[in-house]
């Protein structure tokens, strides 16, 4: 996925990898971290996740935790035949079934369309590079 976003830098990569290789077992054993994946018979052909996280409540959500959609990804080959709407879909109904009062993402650019057409809608997020 990365990849195809334009990351090139294979130490960064590799080293993204192992982070996430010790995350995702505690992540998905907490709770955290929910995941939902496309086959076609024995092929994944893509998959997304939630990321379940604490934050502080809002007037319009007085539940202390927050929805963010991470990774949707679906292989080049099976592209635009709907697999990542259909993910989109189940993820956003799991998030609705769990309580949540809205759902978050930060969109690639091929990935806006499809994310707009569905409803969401641009905020007012900023963020400063640390690193």
């Amino acid at each position: 996925m990365y990849e195809a976003m334009g990351y090139d830098d294979d130490d960064a990569l590799a080293a993204m990898i192992s982070a996430t290789e010790q995350y995702l077992p505690q992540a998905m054993s907490n709770g955290s971290l929910r995941g939902w994946l496309a086959v076609d018979g024995s092929r994944v052909v893509g998959g997304g996740a939630v990321v379940i996280c604490a934050w502080p409540s809002h007037p319009y959500d007085l539940e202390c935790r927050r929805a963010t959609v991470l990774n949707v990804y679906v292989d080049p080959d099976f592209r635009r035949q709907g697999i990542a709407r259909r993910l989109m879909q189940t993820m956003i109904e799991w998030c609705r079934k769990q309580g949540f009062a809205r759902v978050y993402l930060h969109a690639s650019d091929s990935g806006r369309p499809l994310y707009e057409s569905m409803g969401f809608e641009p905020t007012t997020e900023m963020q400063m590079s640390l690193r």
